[in-house]
Order: C-alpha cells, then structure tokens, then sequence
C-alpha cells in the first residue's frame, strides 16, 4: 500500500518532468531513436550527392590495371621459360 503512493508519485514527477513520445518517457530513448532515423536520412542524402562520383577514373585504372596485367604474365613467361 506504501509503495503504491510512492510509485504514482515517481510517476507523476516523471510525466511532469518529461516529454513523452509515442509513449516513451525517457529521453534518452527518443533521443537514440531520432539519432537512427537522422543518421539513415543523412545517408541517404550522402548517397544521392556522390551517386556516379569517381566514375570518371574507372577507365584510366581498367588501362591501368591491363598494362600490370600484361607485365606479370611476362615476368611469369620469363621466370618460368615459357
């Protein structure tokens, strides 16, 4: 019977002393669920600025990439004495 005041008591100061949203008191779980939701917008938005970013120095490496290619199989050819 005690412990029933006290608890609607406690109840009743955090209500006052709160903000509740959708239903939860604790500002620190509001709190992490905006920062979620923040954190998927702020990369979707980071998405969409460098969607086709970089594209550019595809071919440059692709050529790149073949010149090294052709290299090793030479130095292979000459290691191996094929």
């Amino acid at each position: 019977m005690g412990g029933n005041g006290v608890t609607r008591k406690a109840a009743k100061g955090q209500h006052l002393a709160g903000v509740s949203v959708l239903g939860i008191d604790d500002p620190w779980i509001w709190g992490v669920y905006l920062l979620c939701i923040f954190s998927a917008l702020l990369c979707i938005i980071y998405g969409a600025l460098n969607w086709n970013r970089g594209g550019e120095q595809e071919a440059a490496e692709t050529k790149e990439e073949a010149a090294w290619e052709a290299k090793e199989e030479e130095m292979q050819e000459k290691e191996l004495g094929l």
